[in-house]
C-alpha cells in the first residue's frame, strides 16, 4: 500500500484523515475522551465557583464577628452600674446606699 504524498495537516484539513477505517474504528473512544474532557472542565468551573462562594461567606462571617464584638462591648459599657447611675441621676432616680435585705418567711 502506497502512501499519498502530502503532509499530515493537509490530510486532516482535507478530510482524508477522518475517512480512513482506523480512525472510524476509534471514533467511539475519541468521543468518550471528549466527553471526559468536558466533565473535567465543567468540574473545574464548579470548583472555582464553590471556592469563590466560600471566600465571600468567610468575609461575611468575619464582618459579622467584628460587628458582634463591637456591639457586645458597647452593651457591656452601657450596662455598668456607674454608667446607669449617672444616666438615671438626671431623671431623679438615685442609687440606693442600703444593702439588699433578704425576706425570710417561716413555714408553720
Amino acid at each position: 500500500m502506497k502512501r499519498k504524498k502530502g503532509s499530515f495537516f493537509s490530510n486532516v484539513l482535507g478530510g482524508d484523515f477522518f475517512s480512513k477505517e482506523s480512525v472510524v474504528k476509534q471514533l467511539p473512544f475519541l468521543l468518550y475522551v471528549v466527553f471526559l474532557l468536558m466533565i473535567y472542565i465543567s468540574n473545574t468551573y464548579i470548583a472555582e465557583d464553590m471556592k469563590l462562594d466560600l471566600i465571600k461567606t468567610t468575609q461575611i462571617l468575619e464582618e459579622r464577628r467584628v460587628e458582634y464584638i463591637s456591639i457586645r462591648s458597647e452593651i457591656t459599657t452601657r450596662t455598668k452600674q456607674s454608667e446607669l447611675a449617672a444616666k438615671l441621676k438626671n431623671k431623679g432616680i438615685k442609687e440606693t446606699v442600703e444593702p439588699v435585705k433578704k425576706i425570710i418567711i417561716k413555714q408553720k
